[in-house]
């Protein structure tokens, strides 16, 4: 069984690190594991894919080294802080003819998302720590790429955003529809709902449905790139207007 099985390798081993890799040791051979301060550079090359499940900010470089190396590539969200090293990362992957995927686990809870035409409500509430702005942005990644099919092909008409000490609102406005979101950091209680669909209950483990179909060869490697750009373009539209600071 194990000639079939893709070898791995992994730079990143927090607290979301170690469920990635308990998942990768049951499903994979992992040849390495490593950190962002060690000397990932020189591992062994023999492997099908690369997870980096790093800071935010070292994305981008280790991401556009082992592309470079020709080894595929999975990423934790956001693959990097701009539209701008995103698009440089996929040009990369496509000219050395190897994948790149980002991580997006939601989109494994639930096979369809219950959407309104005028309004739809997106909330979320959990006990945060850290900055306001960047849990807004570890929140609003995951659920940028759930509302991606719903969004891609409209033109955002404005907008808005209130920011208090633990709540954001904002709210997006497209022809003739709104989607509402609410953020509160300071909830005893998780709740992730968009409308009806509640992101809380689902009866499979998402996060071995998608690492098992990443590594296997089993997504859309596409409509996944075309997501991470959008979700970039839209997430830099709320840095530019609104001042909102990742690396807080």
């Amino acid at each position: 069984m194990t000639k079939n099985k893709k070898k791995i390798g992994i730079i990143g081993c927090g607290k979301w690190g170690k469920k990635v890799i308990k998942v990768l040791k049951e499903i994979s051979i992992v040849k390495f594991i490593c950190n962002s301060k060690s000397n990932y550079k020189s591992q062994e090359m023999d492997i099908d894919w690369v997870f980096v499940l790093t800071p935010n900010q070292t994305h981008f470089q280790i991401v556009k080294f082992f592309l470079n190396k020709k080894k595929n590539v999975f990423c934790e969200k956001p693959l990097t802080q701009s539209l701008r090293e995103s698009k440089l990362l996929f040009k990369i992957a496509k000219k050395n003819k190897v994948k790149l995927y980002v991580d997006d686990i939601e989109n494994y809870k639930f096979k369809k998302i219950s959407i309104y035409k005028k309004k739809n409500v997106i909330v979320r509430r959990k006990k945060g720590t850290g900055h306001l702005d960047s849990l807004f942005f570890r929140l609003a990644y995951h659920d940028f790429y759930l509302l991606f099919d719903h969004l891609k092909n409209k033109r955002i008409n404005k907008i808005v955003l209130v920011k208090k000490k633990y709540l954001l609102f904002f709210k997006i406005y497209i022809k003739n529809s709104t989607f509402n979101f609410t953020y509160d950091i300071n909830s005893n209680k998780k709740v992730h709902l968009i409308n009806k669909s509640n992101f809380r209950l689902f009866d499979k483990d998402p996060l071995f449905n998608m690492i098992n179909k990443v590594i296997y060869n089993k997504v859309n490697f596409n409509k996944n790139k075309n997501a991470t750009l959008f979700v970039n373009l839209l997430i830099d539209k709320f840095k530019t207007r609104f001042g909102l600071c990742m690396n807080h």
